[in-house]
Order: C-alpha cells, then sequence, then structure tokens
C-alpha cells in the first residue's frame, strides 16, 4: 500500500524542478519499497523523445503516475513494482537494451532523464542510510 498523500502536498511536489522531484522519488522509493510505472493495452510504456531515445517513466505514488500519464495517455493504468524487481531485474535489462528512466515526469511531461545503472547507484545509497 502506498504512502498517504493529501492534494496540497501532490500539487507541491509536482511543482518542485526536475532535480528535486527525483530526489523525492528516491526518498520515498527507497523507504517504501515500491514505484509505479504505467501499462496499456499494448504493454508498459517506453515512450520515445524527439531524439528517438527510449525512456521508462517512474513514479513514487499511483496517483502521481495515474493522473499524470491520463493527461498525456489515456488508457494507461499505474502499475506497482518492487523496488527489489527493479533493481535487480529491471535496470539492468534497462541498461543492456539502452533505455533510460524518466523519473516522476510532471503535468507538463518534464523529464528528468537518468541512467539505470545512476539511478540504481542513488537508490541504493538511499536505502543505505535506512540499515
Amino acid at each position: 500500500m502506498p504512502y498517504q498523500m493529501n492534494p496540497q502536498q501532490f500539487e507541491s511536489v509536482l511543482a518542485l524542478n526536475g532535480e528535486d522531484r527525483s530526489s523525492h522519488f528516491v526518498g520515498k522509493v527507497a523507504d517504501w519499497e515500491q514505484l509505479w510505472g504505467v501499462k496499456g493495452p499494448k504493454g508498459w510504456l517506453v515512450p520515445l523523445t524527439d531524439d528517438g531515445l527510449e525512456y521508462f517513466p517512474v513514479w513514487p505514488h499511483p496517483e502521481y503516475a495515474q493522473k499524470i500519464t491520463d493527461e498525456h495517455f489515456p488508457g494507461h493504468k499505474a502499475v506497482e513494482i518492487s523496488l527489489e524487481d527493479f533493481l535487480f531485474t529491471w535496470l539492468p535489462t534497462f541498461e543492456n537494451d539502452d533505455v533510460k528512466v524518466a523519473v516522476f515526469p510532471n503535468k507538463e511531461w518534464t523529464l528528468w532523464i537518468m541512467e539505470p545503472s545512476n539511478l540504481a547507484e542513488c537508490l541504493r545509497d538511499e536505502m543505505a542510510q535506512y540499515e
């Protein structure tokens, strides 16, 4: 179950710049050990940037994933991914397939693109603080 969030939190976090949203994402995901991607009728959403870069968008809470995706990619549903699966299966696959990670796109679909290995390192560093 995701953490509780009120409308003011939702809006204030979305108002953060990309780097700060990324930091928020890492903290929440390391703490709650879950994140969300979105899936549609044809599978997981993996869009392309204008210059042909494939990326996988992720959010720290299903409400962000659903509401933001509804505006840009209707018909997709937020789906939970465990932090363990993300670290040990998803990120290595992205690294091998040259897919980047879009950490916490906002309402304008402003992206903070990270290399999978860099995101894994950030998450592991954050998780180490909880041990």
